[in-house]
């Protein structure tokens, strides 16, 4: 192979360095099984992993769901869900899907070793070899915010990595940044995108064969701004609004008729926009000012938010799809021994509206100081009857801790965060993806100069400083 590893590290990797299968300038591959938008998304990889130098055609041929260039064949081992070998007649992957056979063809181009790139003198090769692989986790999520100011090409490099590191879904979640219909002034007048804008990010997402997944906050972070900063994009544009929230206006008001008018019609747009799918992300974190108005304070706040999060589920699957909720509200920290637990249902007693909840709420722990052991919260959730995804952020112990629990208690699947800590995804998602996709604990393979390899082959900078890499500032002052 041409770097030190494969990522995400396959189940099974076996290599000949003696033998090679050696090819040129262009490449005919038989392949079966491709959508239209797949087979582009093949011929983009093959021609960026050499470099620019060799083209790829894709012809029908084969069955099932496979991927051949040459003369030699390979078959699926039980539990595999895609399979590839190598050898000096040429090289094959078969696959138990579509899905599943981009998968194999994004670890395929990895093995391609340029020899020569000398215009007119093109030679490449890959060496014997036979990979058996499979995902330890199914439902692998990762969760983008695009804030005012967001770069789009950053979101676009990291879409095209959780494509290529094998995720199957993406997050959105706009704070003030996409143009609704249902009311303008929830976005920025000068700081939102446009809708063209937004939808090549959907559009990519897809292209790789993920799933989008559109997020809206529907209890706290009502601002859709960072709390520290004071901004609140509806009522900075709109005061006459001020009876959705509660008083501060950190927290959507739910004894308002209003309010859940509004939010369906942001699900509705959002749902419309992000295409099929089956889940939506509701939010739920952090909402510290719960039933504080003259209204929410006159019902017990627990029957409250049960009420009103079972309303919403109800409506959430009827268009299909499952919601998902951030855990804290659900939790007393006081239910917990030492250690760093996230869990804010103490506030208003909101970790009592547990057990009256719909459980096809799919709750999602984030735990971010987590380290090590068993991720207690996960535990209490699932015994509840609730699936549940284990969430880690930017710290790679706590990651690997959390992928590994969710592997070990059977959780629903894993969602990583990047919040505004996206320079630092980008540049550890192989780590990520790592402990994401495969079986074992130990740490996965991690170099920052192999994953910006990786990067340029996948995203396109042409030569751009500030599109180029993960981080804008070479020197900080």
């Amino acid at each position: 192979m041409y770097l030190r590893h494969l990522y995400p590290a396959p189940k099974s990797f076996r290599e000949d360095e003696s033998v090679r299968f050696c090819f040129g300038a262009h490449v005919t591959a038989r392949v079966s099984g491709l959508s239209p938008a797949s087979a582009e998304r093949v011929r983009a990889l093959w021609h960026r992993f050499c470099c620019d130098a060799s083209d790829l055609a894709c012809i029908p041929g084969g069955e099932g769901f496979c991927f051949t260039v040459g003369e030699t064949c390979t078959a699926l081992s039980d539990g595999d869900r895609y399979a590839i070998c190598a050898d000096a007649s040429g090289v094959a992957v078969t696959a138990a899907d579509e899905a599943s056979l981009l998968y194999g063809i994004e670890t395929l181009v990895q093995l391609i070793c340029p020899d020569d790139l000398t215009e007119g003198r093109e030679a490449f090769y890959i060496s014997s070899a036979e990979v058996h692989d499979a995902p330890a986790t199914p439902f692998r999520a990762v969760h983008f915010c695009l804030f005012p100011d967001t770069k789009l090409y950053n979101i676009e490099k990291a879409i095209n990595l959780a494509g290529f590191f094998k995720m199957t879904h993406v997050i959105l979640e706009f704070w003030g940044t996409f143009p609704y219909a249902c009311e303008p002034a929830l976005a920025w007048k000068d700081r939102s995108f446009s809708r063209s804008e937004l939808k090549s990010l959907v559009d990519l997402a897809r292209s790789w064969g993920m799933e989008v997944i559109p997020m809206s906050n529907q209890f706290g972070h009502a601002t859709q701004s960072r709390g520290g900063y004071g901004r609140h994009v509806l009522l900075n544009r709109n005061p006459r609004l001020s009876r959705l929230f509660e008083p501060d206006g950190w927290t959507w008001c739910l004894s308002n008729p209003d309010t859940y008018k509004l939010l369906a019609e942001m699900r509705a747009e959002l749902i419309d926009f992000c295409g099929p799918g089956g889940y939506f992300h509701l939010g739920f974190d952090e909402a510290y000012s719960y039933a504080t108005c003259d209204r929410c304070r006159k019902r017990v706040p627990h029957e409250l938010l049960a009420e009103f999060l079972n309303r919403l589920t109800e409506d959430v699957c009827g268009t299909g799809r499952r919601p998902i909720v951030w855990h804290d509200q659900f939790l007393r920290r006081s239910d917990f021994g030492e250690g760093p637990i996230v869990a804010n249902g103490d506030n208003r007693n909101t970790a009592a509206a547990l057990d009256l909840l719909d459980r096809r709420i799919i709750m999602a722990d984030w735990q971010y100081d987590y380290r090590d052991g068993f991720n207690v919260t996960t535990s209490v959730l699932m015994n509840k009857g609730f699936d549940t995804v284990v969430c880690p952020w930017d710290n790679r112990e706590n990651i690997r801790s959390l992928a590994a629990d969710a592997k070990k208690l059977g959780a629903y699947g894993i969602i990583l965060t990047t919040w505004d800590h996206l320079p630092a995804w980008l540049r550890d998602a192989s780590f990520a993806a790592g402990c994401v996709w495969g079986e074992g604990e130990e740490n996965p393979p991690h170099s920052s100069t192999e994953s910006a390899c990786l990067l340029r082959r996948l995203y396109d900078a042409d030569g751009s400083f500030e599109k180029s890499g993960w981080n804008l500032n070479e020197v900080l002052q």
